[in-house]
């Protein structure tokens, strides 16, 4: 899949797991929940590259790490990206706003 900077995503996965430096403070994605993507970054793990994300909606505190200090990833296999297209049916539409008799409060 293609997981660029600013895409929007939903989480369809929301079992992640860290190192046990990373369990205690880390803010994680939520299944089923939308979220914008911040960073995009490469590993190898076992089997090939793999893209991993950070998201506009999530900030975590950065971690040591074999790098050094480096803010938590996640799995780019937990999300699915959102077509932007198909997502400007629903801010599209208009609703009329509700008219209220004279005299009730709003």
């Amino acid at each position: 899949m293609d997981y660029q900077v600013g895409t929007l995503v939903a989480c369809i996965d929301g079992d992640f797991r860290f190192t046990r430096e990373c369990e205690a403070g880390v803010v994680i994605p939520r299944k089923g929940a939308v979220y914008r993507i911040r960073t995009v970054d490469f590993f190898r793990p076992a089997g090939g590259i793999m893209p991993f994300l950070r998201f506009d909606e999530i900030h975590n505190p950065e971690y040591p790490s074999i790098l050094g200090p480096y803010e938590p990833v996640f799995d780019s296999r937990a999300f699915l990206p959102l077509d932007e297209r198909r997502l400007d049916v629903f801010r599209q539409v208009r609703v009329p706003p509700v008219k209220r008799p004279q005299g009730v409060p709003a």
